[in-house]
C-alpha cells in the first residue's frame, strides 16, 4: 500500500443536469428561465415567510452609497452575526454590497454545509453576492453569516445584506412513475435496502396502517436511515402525526431538504420526492434533527417505504476529448509519479523510457505542517514551467499535530484551504487535479474515515474553501482504495462520498493485490464487486462525474497477496481504460516504485540497495502499449 470540477457548486449541478437531460434522448419542451416570485428586503424583519431575522450586531444604512432599490441595507462587522431568510421557490439570490471594507461570509441553505463568499472589491457596488443551486420546490431557509474574516486587501470585515430574491422554475420535471418499493424491513447495506443508525423501533400493526403493516420510527437526534437504490427518482413515505418531528433528507449527500412531519392527525404521507436523477446508483439519507414544530409534542421521525422510479436507460454524460488534445496521444490523460524524486526530470525520464510524453505528474505534498500542505512548496515550485498538468494529493490536515476530521468538519481549517486555493493561483496550477484526503476507506492514514459524517463534512469544507479562492477552480477528486474498505464501519465506501455538489471527479487506486488477478475472469469479478474499478466507474458515470485512476501498478512487494511481475494485469488495465476512452474516463497515472516495504511496481529504475524490485515482463507490455497509443485489445 502506498504511503505516499470546475466551478461553484451551483454551476456544476446545472451543467450535470443539462448534460443528463440532453443525453437521455427525450424530446423535452423548451423551458422558460426561472422567474422571480418573491423579494425580501432588508427591512422586512420577522421570522415568517419572506422575512429576514437578524442575530448579532447589525446596523441599518439608509440613504447610503451605493444606492439600493429601497434606499436601505443592513450591515455588520461582527463575527457570527446572522441574517436568516425563509422563502418558497426553486432557487435563491442574495444581494449585498461589495466594497473595500468587505469581509468574508458564509451562506447555507436548509442547514447544508456552507459556501464562503468574499465581499471585497475596490470600488463599492450593490450586486448579487450569492446564487443558490437549483432546489426542490418548496419552502427553504437560507442563513448569511459574518465569519469575522477578510481578504488581506480589505480594511474591515463588513458584510452587508440588501435584499433576497426567491425564484421559481415552472419547467422542473414531473414526478416519474414508481416501478418498485423499498420497505422499512428490507434491512441491509446493499441495493434496494435500508440501513439504520441510532435508535429506531419497528412498529407492526400500528396506526395508521401501511402497505406492509410496518414502519420504523425514531425520536433520537442524529438517528439516520440510509437507502441505496438504482433509478431516476425516489419518493419517501412516512408518518405525519401529532408527535412528528423535523427531519433532513438528502440525496447523494447533497443539499438537505428540511421536512416537518407534524400533523394534528396521523396519516401515511408522501414526505419527499427527489428531482430527476441520472439513472444509476444513488444514496438517500434521512436524519432526525432532534427538532420539532412548536405544535408537536415530540421529535418522532418515521420511515415507511421508498418508491423508486427507473424510466430512462443509463447514459454516458461526458463527451470524449478532442482528438490529439493530449501530449501522450492517448484519448485520456496519462502520467506517472516522480520516482525516485518528485521532479520534472524524473517524470520526463519515465515518459521518455515508455516512448510517449506524460500529460500528468502525480505529486504529493509533505504532511508535517500546514505550510507544507497549503503554501507553495516542492509540489508546485519544482514543476514551474513544466507543460503538463499536476495531480496533487493533499491530506485533510497535517499528521501528528493533534488535527482531526472532527475538527475539520467544523470548518476550523477553512482558512488554510483558502490559502491553498491562492497557492494554485500564484503558481498557475489551477488546472490541477486535487486528490483530497485520498484512500480514507483504508486504515493507514490519519484521515481514515472512522466516522463517515466527519469525513464527508470535512471534505465539503475543504472543497468549498478551495473554490472560494482558486480561479478558475481545479478538478476536485474523491479517491478510494480499491477492493475491501476497512472503513467506514459499513465497509461501503459510498458512505464517504461528499456529494455531487462538491466533487468533480471520482477516483480509485488499483494495484494487483489483495487479491491479485490470476485470470481475466478474476480481474473482471473484482472490478465489478463493491469497491472495484468498474463498480466505482459506473457510480461516477451515474452521477455525471469524470473518473480517474491516480495510482495503479503491479505489486510483487505484496508477496503472496500480490500478482508479481504480471504483464497480463498491465494488459487488462489498458484494455479496461481503452474500452472507456471518451466515456468519462479522465486520467490515469502509473505508480512506479521499488523501495523496500512498498508495492514494488517498478518498470524503469535499475536495481540498487534502494531499489529491490524490477518487473521486466510488465515493463515490456507497458512500453509496447503506451509507446503506441491505441485502443488495441488483449492479444492473448
Amino acid at each position: 500500500m502506498t504511503a505516499a470540477a470546475r466551478g461553484p457548486a451551483w454551476r456544476a449541478l446545472l451543467v450535470v443536469a443539462t448534460m443528463a437531460v440532453a443525453l437521455l434522448g427525450v424530446a423535452l419542451p423548451v423551458r422558460a428561465a426561472p422567474v422571480v416570485t418573491g423579494t425580501i428586503e432588508d427591512t422586512s424583519i420577522g421570522t415568517g415567510l419572506n422575512q429576514v431575522f437578524y442575530t448579532g450586531d447589525w446596523a441599518q444604512c439608509g440613504g447610503c452609497t451605493p444606492a439600493t432599490p429601497n434606499n436601505s441595507f443592513h450591515y455588520s462587522t461582527s463575527s457570527d452575526a446572522t441574517a436568516t431568510i425563509r422563502f418558497t421557490g426553486t432557487q435563491f439570490r442574495i444581494y449585498g454590497v461589495r466594497d473595500y471594507h468587505g469581509g468574508l461570509a458564509t451562506v447555507s441553505i436548509d442547514g447544508a454545509p456552507s459556501i464562503t463568499i468574499d465581499t471585497y472589491v475596490l470600488h463599492p457596488v450593490s450586486t448579487v453576492i450569492y446564487t443558490s443551486p437549483v432546489l426542490r420546490g418548496g419552502t427553504h431557509q437560507a442563513t448569511l453569516i459574518n465569519i469575522g474574516q477578510r481578504n488581506p486587501a480589505s480594511d474591515a470585515t463588513v458584510v452587508a445584506f440588501d435584499r433576497a430574491e426567491a425564484l421559481t422554475d415552472p419547467g422542473l420535471p414531473p414526478v416519474d412513475t414508481i416501478t418498485r418499493s423499498i420497505e422499512d424491513n428490507q434491512i441491509g447495506v446493499g441495493a434496494d435496502q435500508v440501513s439504520y443508525t441510532g435508535s429506531w423501533l419497528a412498529c407492526g400493526g400500528c396506526v395508521p396502517p401501511t402497505p406492509n403493516n410496518s414502519f420504523r420510527y425514531s425520536s433520537t437526534a442524529g438517528s439516520t436511515a440510509t437507502i441505496r437504490f438504482t433509478g431516476t427518482q425516489i419518493s419517501v413515505y412516512g408518518i405525519r402525526e401529532s408527535h412528528g418531528g423535523i427531519m433532513a433528507i438528502s440525496v447523494d449527500f447533497g443539499l438537505s431538504t428540511i421536512v416537518d412531519s407534524y400533523a394534528p392527525t396521523s396519516s401515511v404521507a408522501l414526505l419527499f420526492t427527489s428531482s430527476r436523477l441520472i439513472n444509476g446508483a444513488h444514496i438517500l439519507q434521512i436524519i432526525n434533527t432532534g427538532q420539532r414544530n412548536p405544535a408537536s409534542d415530540n421529535t418522532v421521525t418515521a420511515f415507511d417505504r421508498a418508491g423508486i422510479a427507473a424510466t430512462s436507460p443509463p447514459v454516458d454524460p461526458l463527451p470524449p476529448p478532442p482528438p490529439g488534445a493530449n501530449r501522450s496521444g492517448l484519448p485520456w490523460l496519462s502520467g506517472v509519479n516522480g520516482d525516485p524524486q518528485n521532479t520534472p526530470t524524473a517524470v520526463d525520464s519515465f515518459c521518455a523510457f515508455r516512448g510517449s510524453l506524460c500529460d500528468l505528474a502525480h505529486v504529493y505534498t509533505a504532511r508535517d505542517s500546514w505550510d507544507a500542505i497549503v503554501r507553495p512548496g516542492f509540489a508546485e515550485e519544482n514543476y514551474a514551467g513544466w507543460p503538463g498538468r499536476l495531480i496533487i494529493s493533499v491530506p485533510a490536515f497535517p499528521e501528528n499535530t493533534g488535527s482531526s476530521l472532527a475538527t475539520c468538519a467544523t470548518g476550523a481549517y477553512d482558512t488554510f484551504w483558502r490559502t491553498f486555493g491562492n497557492t494554485l493561483n500564484s503558481t498557475g496550477r489551477q488546472n490541477s487535479i486535487i486528490r483530497v484526503a485520498w484512500q480514507a476507506n483504508g486504515n493507514w492514514f490519519q484521515w481514515t474515515a472512522y466516522n463517515a459524517r466527519n469525513y464527508v463534512n470535512c471534505w465539503r469544507h475543504i472543497a468549498t474553501a478551495i473554490r472560494a479562492t482558486a480561479n478558475p477552480d481545479p478538478v476536485l477528486d474523491w479517491t478510494i482504495n480499491a477492493h475491501f474498505s476497512q472503513f467506514p464501519p459499513s465497509h461501503n465506501p459510498l458512505d464517504l462520498y461528499p456529494g455531487d455538489a462538491y466533487v468533480d471527479s471520482v477516483g480509485i487506486d488499483a494495484y494487483d493485490h489483495y487479491p491479485p488477478s490470476a485470470s481475466l475472469a478474476a480481474f473482471n469479478a473484482q472490478a465489478n464487486a463493491v469497491g472495484g474499478l468498474t463498480w466505482l466507474y459506473n457510480f461516477a458515470r451515474a452521477h455525471g462525474k469524470q473518473f480517474g485512476i491516480g495510482e495503479w501498478g503491479v505489486a510483487p512487494g505484496s508477496g503472496v497477496n500480490g500478482g508479481g511481475d504480471s504483464a497480463t494485469f498491465v494488459q487488462w488495465m489498458h484494455d479496461w481504460m481503452a474500452a472507456r476512452a471518451g466515456r468519462g474516463f479522465l486520467y490515469e497515472a502509473y505508480f512506479n516504485n521499488c523501495d523496500p516495504g512498498n508495492v514494488g511496481s517498478n518498470l524503469y529504475r535499475p536495481f540498487s540497495t534502494a531499489c529491490i524490485y524490477r518487473n521486466p515482463d510488465a515493463e515490456a507490455r507497458y512500453t509496447n502499449l503506451w509507446r503506441n497509443p491505441s485502443t488495441r485489445v488483449n492479444p492473448e
